[in-house]
């Protein structure tokens, strides 16, 4: 049986967004940026994919593939009785996101991806790969070097959070679904606006990795988030609100 989705929403406006977490969090990665949310304008509704979330949730399996936890998405707007939304996703939400924005693009207006993965899979060698699955044991390095803008008690704080919120087997069960993503040649079926924002000072999701993704969408819009790396939501959370709510609203209708 089919675990019911984890969603909890907030805000009672006409623009309806699905918001979609990262690898190393659950959705209280959002907590700066729901601080600055405009709540009368939009309704906004916070996933958990399969296997984050707190203690008794850590033994349940977790989504297979991209393609796994698009349908898990989904589910949760179909749970809500949304027929149409926006959807808003960082990193590995990010690609999720524009999964989809392709699997049901009849139902997406919009999408804002903030630090996504690539569609197109990231291709690690054998030793970065090893890197990352073993930074479960020890976060902050890793997360750290990805955002120089987070502060030391921010990157303590997701580190700690991280192992609370997710087991070795979920940590390494997403690492391989968004490093495996495998559908860019899809890309083209979304033809509707999508934002694909980055941090000028993130080392990994770069102008130069977004390439690809932005020429395969149709109707892409590429933005640098200044003074940010990998977690613009924490480290310039008032920035990116309003980059995304600027992309949404003008489209709510």
């Amino acid at each position: 049986m089919a675990d019911t989705p984890r969603v909890r929403t907030e805000g009672s406006g006409e623009a309806r967004v699905l918001v979609l977490h990262g690898w190393a969090l659950d959705s209280s990665v959002w907590a700066a940026t729901q601080l600055e949310t405009n709540l009368e304008e939009f309704t906004y509704a916070y996933y958990d994919f399969p296997g984050y979330g707190p203690d008794e949730s850590l033994g349940r399996d977790s989504a297979e593939g991209i393609d796994g936890m698009a349908r898990g998405a989904l589910s949760a707007a179909d749970a809500l009785g949304w027929d149409s939304f926006a959807i808003l996703g960082h990193s590995m939400g990010g690609g999720t996101a524009l999964r989809v924005a392709t699997m049901e693009p009849d139902r997406v207006s919009a999408v804002v991806a903030l630090t996504p993965v690539s569609p197109f899979g990231t291709p690690f060698d054998e030793a970065t790969y090893a890197g990352f699955q073993s930074a479960y044991a020890d976060p902050a390095p890793t997360l750290g070097g990805l955002a120089p803008h987070l502060s030391p008690a921010q990157l303590q704080n997701i580190a700690t959070r991280s192992q609370l919120l997710l087991n070795k087997e979920v940590w390494d069960a997403y690492l391989e679904n968004w490093s495996g993503a495998a559908f860019g040649s899809e890309l083209a079926n979304f033809r509707g606006p999508v934002t694909l924002a980055y941090g000028d000072s993130d080392p990994f999701v770069t102008k130069d990795y977004l390439a690809e993704t932005a020429s395969a969408l149709p109707n892409a819009n590429l933005v640098a988030i200044q003074d940010a790396g990998h977690y613009p939501i924490i480290e310039q959370p008032v920035q990116t609100v309003r980059l995304w709510e600027d992309a949404l609203s003008s489209r709510k209708k």
